[in-house]
């Protein structure tokens, strides 16, 4: 009788995450917390209006994901010019922004967040635009890799009506 052994993609020995990789250089609770500051820091230069300082915090091909976006409103990011571009305009249209209520959820892996939050915005235009988000921030080497935006379409198109676009750099 002869034994054969074949080796399978589920036998072979798995490739190592970035998570794996991180995790081996610095303890779980040290990547967390740094990682942790990261997603801080993304709401504070937010409220500051620092959009070059905010869209840095993002990886040079990261994205931002926004599944739920109303018709005419991009769904996806690519890249730190593309968000630093949708962003850039809020200085000119804003008056004030701050989100309160925000609370950063830790998962199991340490490079990813779930955070909630409100965000209460006052338009320079005298209105407000205030939602609700849920969002999955994935950070590699200190960077935003990832950002997935969840927020009522609704809300958004009656905040901002037919400037939406204009508000937010869309398209141009």
């Amino acid at each position: 009788m002869s034994l054969f052994i074949i080796s399978t993609p589920s036998c072979a020995s798995p490739q190592r995450r970035p998570t794996e990789e991180v995790m081996s250089s610095a303890s779980s609770s040290e990547v967390r917390e740094k990682n942790r500051a990261v997603v801080h820091t993304f709401f504070t230069r937010l409220e500051a209006f620092d959009i070059r300082g905010f869209s840095e915090l993002f990886a040079e091909q990261g994205t931002q994901i926004m599944p739920f976006s109303p018709e005419g409103f991009p769904k996806r990011l690519e890249g730190r010019a593309a968000i630093f571009n949708q962003y850039r305009g809020m200085p000119d249209n804003f008056a004030s922004m701050r989100f309160p209520d925000l609370v950063v959820h830790d998962m199991v892996d340490p490079t990813r967040f779930f955070v909630t939050y409100r965000g209460e915005i006052r338009l320079k235009s005298g209105g407000s635009y205030n939602n609700t988000y849920a969002a999955l921030f994935v950070i590699q080497s200190g960077q935003i890799a990832e950002y997935y935006e969840y927020f009522d379409p609704i809300v958004l198109q009656r905040a901002f009506g037919d400037a939406l676009g204009a508000s937010y750099n869309v398209g141009r």
